[in-house]
């Protein structure tokens, strides 16, 4: 089992969206996912019987039975009948966010071009990491890649960008490089001829520069070899004719979670409406219908449904005209169910930082480069709110900004990881703090966002960096 987190209790984690967070359910749910994590997710453990948790969280049983359902889509606890059950701890799996992941880049139609942009963004940050974090067993792992690399029997090409991110010792870094890793291979069905093409030599040399520059110490050039590594090999699935820019329907919901029937019939729905390029209100079908043509029970396309809008495809309306609708795609489902894996991987405010650093500054980059108009006027937008909020509001506001920045970046990936981030750096919010202290250091927060906001407007790229960073290393060190 991973080692228990270290941080504190994610109030925020989940259901940060106030539509979502108004909703009794839900703030069961978090209130779940925080005991879990208080005492140190011990997988296996029983929280307590139904009686037990219903007295504890003072609700009706159909609320309580909502916010358990929640908790079990995102793999936090599952429910276990009989003499001895209730509610069980589980461990949160990687299949989870993956499914999470490739469904709502399916969703917002992410190209490979940008899944290709973050991967370079990332695993930059994790070549200049490890230089300076590798251990003893680490410097043999990467000799045997290298003589791996070498062999007749070519080696899988994801393992040495595996192997790297292990050895940055920042859980985030490593479950983003293996996620979007597995996500770039989606895009073309014939990936593995990376192994077995004329340009198989060539990965091979570039995978062994890029080792031989981590094991010299040698950051910079780790850095850019990487850099160059993945760049041709995005160049090469381009010219694939397999290769597409968008994701397939047929990687939707993939079935690792147990191949539960409820499961298999979102995962039909799902790619129903992905398939028929349903639009945000676009009828699916009214509940008995669905229930006809998928051949379930009630029972069954209710679950369906729940696992439909946990992950925001869809959403049923009761009553008079009502049915199963498209929902409007959004971030809010796959950054729950990432943020949630990553507390239970242990994650500290130190590897949440170093990752958000590197990230939105990278996103403050691509920002300068693409704001138009419309760009500048969100970000007056957001500057506008943070600084209206009551104390209640600001908790989200303070962090539009930073969401404004992302979405001018253009690249949905890449903001998508800044989000988990965000919604993790959530766990130190200064609403903790004394109310001077707070007023104190909110004023000082949106003259800094002001002037981040100034830089990026007016095109001037370092010193939008510049006050990023130290924007943010300014955060981390007062949280810390």
């Amino acid at each position: 089992m991973p080692a228990s987190p270290q941080a504190s209790t994610p109030s925020a984690l989940g259901r940060g969206d106030a539509e979502r967070g108004s909703k009794r359910a839900s703030i069961v749910a978090d209130r779940i996912i925080d005991d879990v994590i208080h005492a140190g997710w011990p997988v296996g453990e029983v929280l307590g019987s139904e009686a037990d948790l219903l007295e504890r969280y003072r609700v009706s049983r159909a609320v309580f039975r909502e916010a358990v359902r929640l908790v079990e889509h995102q793999q936090v606890a599952r429910t276990r009948r009989g003499p001895g059950g209730g509610l069980v701890v589980a461990a949160p799996t990687v299949e989870a966010v993956i499914d999470a992941v490739v469904l709502y880049l399916h969703r917002v139609d992410a190209t490979l071009d940008e899944v290709f942009e973050a991967r370079v963004v990332l695993e930059e940050i994790v070549t200049e990491l490890v230089p300076g974090r590798l251990d003893e067993d680490d410097l043999l792992r990467l000799r045997t890649l290298s003589d791996e690399e070498k062999s007749p029997d070519p080696t899988d090409p994801r393992a040495m960008h595996a192997a790297l991110a292990t050895m940055s010792k920042n859980a985030a870094l490593e479950l983003f490089v293996e996620v979007l890793n597995r996500v770039a291979m989606l895009y073309s069905r014939d990936w593995r001829s990376l192994r077995t093409t004329s340009v198989a030599g060539e990965k091979v040399r570039a995978h062994i520069r890029i080792i031989d520059a981590v094991l010299a110490g040698d950051s910079g050039l780790a850095r850019g070899r990487m850099r160059k590594h993945l760049e041709a090999e995005a160049d090469f699935l381009r010219r694939r004719r397999s290769t597409r820019q968008l994701l397939p329907d047929a990687v939707i919901l993939g079935d690792g979670n147990g191949g539960k029937r409820a499961e298999a019939v979102a995962r039909s729905i799902a790619q129903q409406v992905v398939a028929d390029n349903a639009e945000p209100g676009e009828l699916v079908g009214a509940e008995a219908d669905l229930m006809a043509q998928q051949g379930v029970s009630r029972a069954v396309l209710r679950e369906a449904v729940r696992i439909l809008e946990h992950h925001q495809v869809a959403v049923m309306k009761r009553g008079p005209g009502g049915g199963l609708f498209v929902a409007a795609p959004s971030a809010a489902a796959v950054t729950d169910t990432v943020a949630t894996y990553l507390a239970y991987r242990g994650m500290k405010l130190s590897d949440i930082m170093e990752l958000r650093i590197g990230v939105e500054i990278a996103l403050v980059d691509l920002a300068v480069d693409r704001i138009d108009e419309g760009g500048a006027a969100r970000l007056r937008a957001a500057l506008e709110r943070e600084a209206e909020v009551t104390d209640v509001e600001r908790a989200e506001a303070v962090h539009d900004l930073h969401a404004a920045i992302a979405d001018l970046a253009g690249n949905r990936v890449l903001a998508l990881v800044a989000l988990v981030m965000i919604r993790l750096s959530r766990l130190y919010q200064i609403e903790k703090l004394a109310a001077k202290q707070r007023e104190q250091i909110n004023e000082e927060v949106l003259r800094t966002h002001e002037k981040i906001a100034r830089a990026v407007a007016s095109g001037d790229k370092e010193l939008a960096r510049h006050r990023m960073r130290r924007h943010l290393e300014a955060l981390a060190a007062f949280v810390r």
